[in-house]
């Protein structure tokens, strides 16, 4: 999808109510650059909590085609809760 080549994630349904899961970090994209992994719970893109995969790559286009150089993403990781500011690809 789109928001996997934006920023090199695949964002897949949570096992709770809370999150959207990332099943798969391009090795090469800005995903993995900024430490995200397989696994890690993405709880919120710029703010917006996401609770399904197609909220997150919703929020990440919406993001890019405001001309936007990036998303801050709150990640769960184990028991950790960070953010992550990604980093948008230029597409063209």
């Amino acid at each position: 999808g789109v928001a996997t080549g934006l920023v090199g994630i695949a964002p897949a349904m949570g096992a709770g109510d809370e999150g959207v899961v990332i099943t798969g970090v391009d090795p090469n994209g800005k995903g993995a650059e900024k430490g995200l992994r397989e696994g890690d719970v993405i709880l919120a893109v710029s703010g917006e909590v996401v609770s399904k995969p197609s909220q997150v790559v919703a929020d990440i286009e919406a993001a890019a085609k405001a001309g936007k150089k990036g998303v801050l993403l709150r990640v769960k990781s184990d028991d950790q809760v960070r953010f992550v500011a990604l980093p948008l690809a230029n597409k063209g």
